[in-house]
C-alpha cells in the first residue's frame, strides 16, 4: 500500500505584475491560473491520491471573486482529495472572508485546513491524518507548530503527515525571523512521517529525485519575478506503509525570468548571447539584460539593433545600457573633433597612455558640449 502526493504551494494567484506593460502583464496574471490547471492535469496523469497546496494559493487575502472561483473550480477537477493550507499571504482569521468565499465555490473533494486540529481523511478513502500549521496573519516571529508538539497521541492511521507554511531555516534568508520560521530538527523531533512545506520560493531538497527524505518544500509553481531563476516546481511524493519515501521534482512553470548581467567584448559575444536566449519558447521569456564594459561604437549600435529585433519575439525584453560604455578609437576622435583642436590633442595623447583618463576626459567634454 502506498500514498502518492502532489505537493505545490506559493502559487500567488491574483499577483498583479503592475510594473510590466499591459500586454505581458495580463498574460503573466493569467499564467498563474493556467499553471494551477496544468498541475491538476499532471497530478491526475500521475494518479496521485492527494493534491496538497502548502500555503499562498492566493497572493493576498483580498483577491477578486473570479480568482477564488477559478481556483476552486480547477481544483475540483482533481480526481482525488485536495487540501489547501492558508499561508502568510492568504492567511485565515475570523475577519477575512477569503476562505469562506473559497469554500462556497469549492467542490466536495476540497478541504481547507484552517483549524489547528488533526484532519483524518479516512472518509475520503485515504488512511491518512494531516496536521496543519497554517498562518493566521501575515507576519509572526513564532511558527504554528506548537499545537502539534503538544499532542500526546497521534491518530491511528497508516500515515501521519504535517503540512506547514513558513521559512525553513537555512533555505530562507529571513534575517528578521518574522515568517513563521522553523528548522529541520524541530520538524523531525515532532515525529510525523512526512512534512509538506510552503513559503520559500525555492524547492527543497534541491535534487530532482530523492529517496527517504522527510521534509519537502514545494517552491513556487510559476516564476514570479526576475529574482526567480528556476522554471517553477512541484513535487510528486510517494510514501509506502513502511514510511519509505521516494520523490521526483517536476518543472511546472509557463513563463521563465532571466536577469542577465553580461560583460560584452565584441559583436560576436552579443550575437551568441541572444542566440542562446532565442533557442526555444522565446515568447515565454521575460528578460532583463544589463550588458557592461567598454565596446567599440559598432557594438553599441548592434546592441540597439538586437534590442529592436528581439523586443517582439520575447514575452518581454528590457535592455539596460547604463553600464555599457563607448571604447574610444582614433576614428571616433577624428570624427567628433577638429584636427589640432584642444580636445583632439588631449584625447589623442590619452589614447596612447591612459585609457581610464581618456574616457573620463571624453565624458567631461561631452557634458560641457551638452551644457552649451
Amino acid at each position: 500500500m502506498h500514498l502518492k502526493i502532489f505537493l505545490t504551494g506559493d502559487n500567488h494567484i491574483g499577483l498583479k505584475f503592475n510594473s510590466y506593460p499591459e500586454k505581458i502583464r495580463s498574460s503573466l496574471v493569467k499564467a498563474r491560473v493556467d499553471n494551477l490547471k496544468n498541475m491538476v492535469d499532471k497530478a491526475n496523469s500521475e494518479r496521485c491520491d492527494l493534491f496538497a497546496v502548502a500555503g499562498d494559493l492566493f497572493d493576498r487575502v483580498k483577491v477578486a471573486k473570479k480568482d477564488k472561483e477559478n481556483a476552486a473550480k480547477i481544483l475540483e477537477q482533481f480526481s482525488g482529495t485536495v487540501v489547501v493550507l492558508p499561508g502568510n499571504h492568504d492567511y485565515h482569521d475570523d475577519v477575512v472572508d477569503l476562505w469562506k468565499d473559497f469554500k462556497d465555490f469549492a467542490g466536495e473533494n476540497t478541504i481547507v485546513l484552517n483549524t489547528y486540529e488533526p484532519y483524518n481523511l479516512s472518509n475520503n478513502d485515504i488512511d491518512l491524518t494531516l496536521y496543519p500549521a497554517y498562518c493566521n496573519k501575515k507576519h509572526s516571529s513564532d511558527n504554528a507548530l506548537k499545537w502539534i508538539k503538544e499532542l500526546q497521541i497521534k491518530e491511528p492511521t497508516t500515515w501521519n503527515i504535517g503540512i506547514a507554511h513558513g521559512a525553513l531555516n537555512g533555505l530562507s534568508p529571513d534575517i528578521e525571523q518574522k515568517y513563521y520560521n522553523m528548522d529541520e530538527k524541530e520538524l523531525d523531533d515532532i515525529g510525523l512521517d512526512l512534512w509538506l512545506l510552503g513559503h520559500t520560493h525555492l524547492p527543497y531538497p534541491s535534487e530532482e529525485k530523492v529517496i527517504n527524505r522527510r521534509i519537502f518544500n514545494s517552491g513556487t509553481s510559476e516564476p514570479d519575478g526576475l529574482d526567480c531563476n528556476h522554471g517553477g516546481n512541484a513535487w510528486v511524493i510517494t510514501i509506502n506503509d513502511s514510511k519509505e519515501t521516494s520523490a521526483k521534482r517536476v518543472e511546472t512553470g509557463i513563463y521563465r525570468f532571466y536577469d542577465i548581467e553580461h560583460k560584452l567584448e565584441s559583436e560576436q559575444c552579443l550575437s551568441k548571447l541572444f542566440q542562446e536566449l532565442d533557442m526555444e519558447d522565446t515568447d515565454r521569456k521575460i528578460v532583463r539584460l544589463a550588458p557592461k564594459g567598454r565596446v567599440k561604437r559598432e557594438v553599441l549600435e548592434q546592441t540597439q539593433h538586437y534590442q529592436n529585433k528581439f523586443r517582439e519575439k520575447f514575452g518581454y525584453l528590457e535592455v539596460r545600457l547604463e553600464n555599457l560604455k563607448l571604447q574610444l578609437t582614433k576614428e571616433d576622435i577624428e570624427q567628433q573633433y577638429s584636427k589640432g583642436s584642444f580636445p583632439y590633442q588631449v584625447l589623442n595623447q590619452l589614447l596612447e597612455t591612459d585609457n581610464d583618463a581618456l574616457h573620463l576626459a571624453y565624458e567631461l567634454m561631452e557634458e560641457c558640449q551638452n551644457e552649451n
